[in-house]
């Protein structure tokens, strides 16, 4: 068996709470991850049914995890804590509703071995795309159909909206106190990394993630309110100083066919201008909430 070189970890919601679409997009996504080769996965929280969801799909869990007033896990404290208990070069965050392919550790593992005894972190855009129902991951011809729904149904979202990051394990050890699922912390990650020096790379070409779209009910209250007005939300801007719309969206270099290499400057980036039209529809859907 290979040698794991990620710990992927995810602080799920619980897999107990109305809407029930919520638990069967975790679920997916986990499962997608748990096929993954050479990948170590661990669940981070003491939500219902977060436990017993890792024992069935046969990956870790770890519940020592901090939590802040309003019962919102910190990402620092995740981190912090899957760092402690993971031996791996790399480790990745993801968003408990984003379903990943080989291409994930793939490119992950390409960046390792270009990169040598360099820092790096990486990011990618998404696809968003409706599923309603459990996949059954172990059938060979799912990553095939999946891919091929995401094409034809599926919409490519702004770069604001990164639902993972792959890093070296001694990255990131002073972490604000951010709330997970809320606006703006996100954003920093890639901002922090770009004023340290490390360099930021933009895997969008050669990951597919699916983020399984949903609604916020959960949250008790709407988009809006989750990544700007709400309270959680703007104690993340202050944390992070500022929201970093563009300077924490945009890498300093992109995976290519050729290996790694330098972005163009936003003026003249073709990737950048592609971008635009996205990030005005999702600022418009924020702006009504939806």
């Amino acid at each position: 068996m290979k040698t794991s070189i990620i710990t992927l970890f995810t602080m799920p919601r619980s897999f107990t709470v109305p809407p029930n679409h919520v638990s069967t997009i975790q679920r997916n996504a986990i499962a997608s991850w748990a096929q993954l080769p050479g990948v170590d996965v661990v669940l981070v929280g003491c939500e219902d049914g977060i436990e017993a969801t890792a024992r069935e799909l046969g990956v870790r869990c770890l519940g020592d995890i901090k939590y802040n007033q309003h019962g919102t896990p910190l990402v620092n404290s995740a981190f912090d804590l899957v760092r402690d208990h993971c031996d791996t070069p790399l480790i990745a965050y993801c968003n408990s509703d984003v379903i990943l392919f080989p291409d994930f550790v793939e490119s992950a593992q390409r960046l390792f071995d270009l990169q040598k005894d360099s820092d790096f972190v990486a990011f990618g855009r998404r696809i968003d795309l409706r599923i309603e129902n459990e996949i059954d991951f172990a059938s060979p011809d799912t990553e095939r159909q999946l891919k091929r729904k995401a094409k034809s149904e599926g919409r490519i979202a702004t770069q604001v909206c990164k639902e993972y990051f792959v890093f070296n394990r001694d990255l990131y050890r002073s972490i604000p106190e951010f709330a997970i699922g809320r606006g703006n912390w996100d954003n920093w990650m890639v901002w922090s990394a770009k004023k340290n020096g490390t360099p930021v790379i933009n895997v969008s070409e050669f990951v597919t993630a699916v983020h399984q779209m949903h609604n916020y009910q959960s949250s008790n209250s709407n988009r809006r309110s989750v990544y700007m007005t709400g309270d959680e939300a703007k104690n993340n801007q202050r944390l992070a100083g500022g929201r970093h719309w563009i300077s924490g969206s945009v890498g300093t270099h992109r995976l290519t066919e050729n290996g790694v290499e330098p972005e163009r400057h936003l003026l003249i980036n073709p990737h950048f201008w592609a971008d635009v039209p996205r990030f005005i529809r999702l600022a418009a859907s924020l702006a009504t909430g939806k």
